[in-house]
C-alpha cells in the first residue's frame, strides 16, 4: 500500500509530525511547496496525508498554500486521505474546510485528526519549555494510535489532548463553532492596516509581511530568504526584502539566527522552533 505524506510547516511542528506518520506508515515525505510549480499534482499513491497548521480560524483555518494545493489534486477519487491538523490554541473549522476543498475535486477526506504543539505567536506563559514538552509528550503517546488508524484505513475523527483547555475544550468548540462569523470582521479590519484598499481575506493576509522589518542585528546571511515556502523574501543589499505574497507561517522570523527580524504583530512572541527539526531539514537538504 502506497502512501505520500505531504506537509506544509513554518516552525517544524507539521514537519515533525508528518515525519513521524512518513514513517509508521511507510511512506514519502513530500514538502507541499515543493510541488507546487505544476498546473496539476497527479496522485499515484494510495494513501495520501495532508499535514499543516492552523492559521486564522475565523477564516476556516487552512493555510492559502495549502488550500493551493488541494486545488491542484487530481486522480484522487479512489484514495484514503487523512488530515493533520496542528494548532496553538484551537482548531475548529480547519478539517472541515480541507474536507470541503477535496470534495471540491471528487475525494473524500477519510480521517481527520487534530494535535495541540506549541504555538508560533505565543509568548512566554504559554509557550515555555515544561508546556511544550507536554505537548510533545502527547504526540508521542498518540502516534501509534493515529498511525494505527491510517494503516488500517479506519475513518473518523480523533483529536489529542488540549493541553490548554483540557476537558474544556469540547465544550468550548461547540460554544465557538457556531458563533466564528462574528469574528470575522475584527479579523479582516485587523489585516486591512497592511493595504489601503478593502480586499478579501486571501487578499489581505499575503500583505502581512508589510509588519517585518530588521534591527541592527542583521548580518545578511540569507536564511530567511532560503527557509520561506513561497519564496516571498528576496536579499536586497544584503537585507531581507518580503515582496507581499506571504502565508504569514513566521518561518523567516523564528529561524533567524541572530533574532533580527521583527514584526509589530509579534511584540511579545517566544521565538521557538521544534527542538527535532533543524534548518537543513525545512529546507529540503535531509
Amino acid at each position: 500500500m502506497s502512501s505520500e505524506i505531504y506537509y506544509f510547516s513554518g516552525t517544524g511542528n507539521s514537519l515533525a509530525l508528518a515525519r513521524d506518520i512518513a514513517q509508521k506508515v511507510d511512506g514519502e515525505l513530500i514538502p507541499i511547496p515543493s510541488v507546487m510549480d505544476s498546473d496539476k499534482i497527479n496522485i499515484e499513491a494510495e494513501v495520501v496525508g495532508i499535514v499543516f497548521p492552523t492559521y486564522y480560524e475565523t477564516y476556516d483555518g487552512v493555510p492559502l498554500i495549502v488550500r493551493r494545493f488541494v486545488k491542484k489534486l487530481e486522480n484522487i477519487g479512489n484514495k484514503y486521505i487523512f488530515g493533520i491538523c496542528t494548532y496553538g490554541g484551537a482548531s475548529v473549522t480547519a478539517l472541515k474546510c480541507l474536507n470541503k476543498l477535496i470534495k471540491s475535486r471528487d475525494g473524500k477526506l477519510s480521517a481527520e485528526f487534530t494535535v495541540n504543539m506549541p504555538s508560533n505567536m505565543a509568548g512566554p506563559n504559554l509557550n515555555n519549555p515544561e508546556k511544550q514538552q507536554k505537548m510533545f509528550d502527547v504526540w508521542n503517546e498518540n502516534m501509534d494510535y493515529i498511525s494505527e488508524f491510517v494503516n488500517t484505513r479506519k475513518e473518523g475523527k480523533f483529536d489529542t489532548q488540549n493541553l490548554l483547555f483540557g476537558r474544556a475544550y469540547i465544550l468550548l468548540k461547540l460554544i465557538y463553532t457556531p458563533l466564528m462569523f462574528l469574528f470575522k470582521p475584527s479579523t479582516l479590519k485587523h489585516l486591512k492596516k497592511y493595504s489601503s484598499e478593502s480586499l478579501p481575506y486571501e487578499e489581505q493576509l499575503p500583505l502581512m509581511d508589510k509588519s517585518f522589518s530588521t534591527d541592527e542585528k542583521c548580518v545578511g546571511c540569507g536564511n530567511c530568504s532560503r527557509i520561506c515556502p513561497v519564496n516571498n523574501i528576496k536579499m536586497v543589499d544584503n537585507k531581507p526584502s518580503w515582496q507581499h505574497h506571504c502565508e504569514f507561517c513566521l518561518a523567516c522570523f523564528h529561524w533567524c539566527p541572530k533574532a533580527a527580524i521583527k514584526s509589530s504583530e509579534l511584540t511579545n512572541t517566544i521565538r521557538y522552533h521544534h527542538p527535532d527539526v533543524k534548518i537543513s531539514d525545512m529546507l529540503g537538504e535531509n
